[in-house]
């Protein structure tokens, strides 16, 4: 009885901690607006019929020509909030604000049950894998804000959506290992081979699988069959093959760029890695204070203990072909000649990147404690504690807690809601106009902050595409959306 009330209490503390670090998250989300993509890809086009035909007639659109994401595609026409037609003010902003809380329950949950995997011969993993899991969380959450994968609902749906379906396939690869219960394997393939069709998540994926599967050989105590071992890797890759191979990406290809060679890609995609890698670990003093912390903990879990912790070569070897897989096909793919990200990608590669570096911080102080040999467990443990506090008090005295995105939210709150206010009004104004060519004017405009993503119509653009279009790579569409022949806005620069 008391076990159960103590886990409870340990369960009430993280979820109000879990709050607190999300707040600022919540907060920029709420005073989201559509943008760009999510007008194109609503559903309810007079000129279909209805939406079942509309639906049926875009998917092979966008197959053929804007890419073989046909996971994101499906989902993004399927649960768009805007096929609702009507204006949504701060639902849409509830409606993200969900969305990024399932999306980021999952990456934790999948972080939680690998955690627990590299701990499985300590008594006390639960709670030591939750304050783990919680580190990676302030990590990923205070190093930079993602505001086209957290406000955007199309960038939603494309990144966080699929990653959440890898970390959930992470984990159910680790928990079909451990107990042979076929619901784990089956939600394996599933949510795997959703996550896959991401051209920047095949990759990674396929080799968390090798190294459970191949490597570890965990599947090996319930499956002998060669075929059934590997069979989610197979629909992975298919899943993957279709991505890749798809019409739409040639198509697409050629609004970016000239063809680049893969060997430049490659090389471009080293120096990115460099790049970004550092600028998380050199820009953000809470990265370096959590490592830290990481590696005093392992220290401590391993601590007069005799079972010899993971391959730390192997693992080194494995991160770094995470890191490569997932930003090379977007390179390649942009034919990027120049160091830089889209934030949505910037996301993608962060969020590996910072995990990736937390676990092996993890494994490189487990090994210490291994090779030190000595029983000193409780005073790693508070060790790390103490750690975190001086830490924290660290980055308040030299003012350093003012590049973490919480502060920076903060500071910018009130840019924030007047950006939602001009935006929100002019959307509405949009709707609520009897005219066919609709014009809207505003005599002031809000500084630009990266904790707001603004709709994306320029000042003086007319927008007047076909209103039986599905997609122009020119125009973001807004005026299908509303069933308007044409929309300018007019705001000073």
């Amino acid at each position: 009885m008391a076990d159960k009330i103590l886990k409870n209490k340990t369960k009430i503390i993280f979820a109000l901690l879990y709050l607190i670090l999300f707040l600022p998250n919540i907060y920029s989300i709420y005073y989201s607006v559509p943008a760009s993509d999510d007008f194109a890809m609503a559903l309810g086009r007079d000129a279909y019929g209805n939406s079942i035909f509309e639906f049926f007639a875009a998917v092979p659109f966008f197959f053929l020509q804007r890419g073989g994401t046909m996971v994101a595609f499906v989902f993004e026409l399927l649960l768009n909030p805007l096929n609702l037609h009507i204006h949504l003010g701060h639902s849409y902003g509830v409606y993200m604000i969900i969305a990024f809380l399932l999306c980021m329950a999952a990456v934790l949950y999948g972080v939680k049950t690998i955690v627990k995997y590299m701990l499985r011969n300590h008594t006390d993993s639960d709670l030591i894998a939750s304050s783990i899991t919680f580190l990676t969380a302030v990590m990923l959450i205070e190093n930079y804000y993602y505001v086209e994968a957290y406000n955007w609902y199309v960038g939603m749906i494309a990144y966080p959506m699929n990653m959440a379906f890898m970390f959930l396939a992470a984990a159910y690869i680790i928990r079909f290992g451990q107990t042979g219960k076929k619901r784990f394997y089956i939600w394996a393939i599933i949510t795997g081979t959703l996550a896959a069709n991401t051209t920047a998540l095949d990759i990674p994926l396929g080799i968390f699988f090798l190294y459970i599967v191949l490597i570890n050989k965990e599947f090996d105590k319930y499956i002998s069959n060669l075929f059934k071992k590997y069979l989610p890797l197979i629909c992975y890759i298919a899943a993957g093959i279709i991505a890749v191979a798809a019409p739409g990406n040639f198509a697409r290809q050629s609004q970016y760029t000239e063809e680049v060679s893969v060997s430049n890609s490659v090389i471009q995609t080293i120096v990115d890695v460099k790049f970004f890698g550092m600028a998380i670990l050199k820009e953000r003093s809470v990265t370096l204070i959590i490592i830290a912390v990481l590696v005093i903990i392992g220290f401590a879990i391993s601590s007069g203990k005799k079972s010899k912790p993971g391959n730390i070569i192997l693992y080194g070897i494995a991160s770094v072909c995470i890191w490569m897989g997932c930003l090379l096909p977007y390179v390649y793919g942009r034919g990027m000649t120049r160091t830089y990200l889209d934030v949505r990608m910037q996301y993608v590669f962060d969020f590996l990147f910072e995990i990736t570096i937390c676990l092996g911080a993890l494994m490189i102080g487990q090994w210490i404690g291994y090779i030190v040999n000595a029983n000193l467990e409780k005073i790693g443990y508070i060790a790390a504690a103490a750690l975190a506090v001086l830490g924290a008090l660290a980055l308040i005295v030299t003012g350093r807690y003012a590049t973490t995105v919480s502060y920076e939210v903060y500071a910018k709150r009130a840019e924030i809601a007047a950006s939602y206010d001009l935006w929100n009004g002019i959307l509405l104004e949009i709707e609520q106009s009897s005219d066919e060519d609709v014009v809207v004017d505003r005599d002031y405009n809000v500084s630009w902050n990266k904790y707001f993503l603004y709709s994306g119509m320029e000042p003086g653009e007319v927008y007047a595409v076909d209103l039986d279009a599905f997609y122009d790579s020119q125009q973001i569409l807004p005026n299908v959306y509303y069933a308007k022949k044409s929309i300018t806005i007019n705001y000073p620069r």
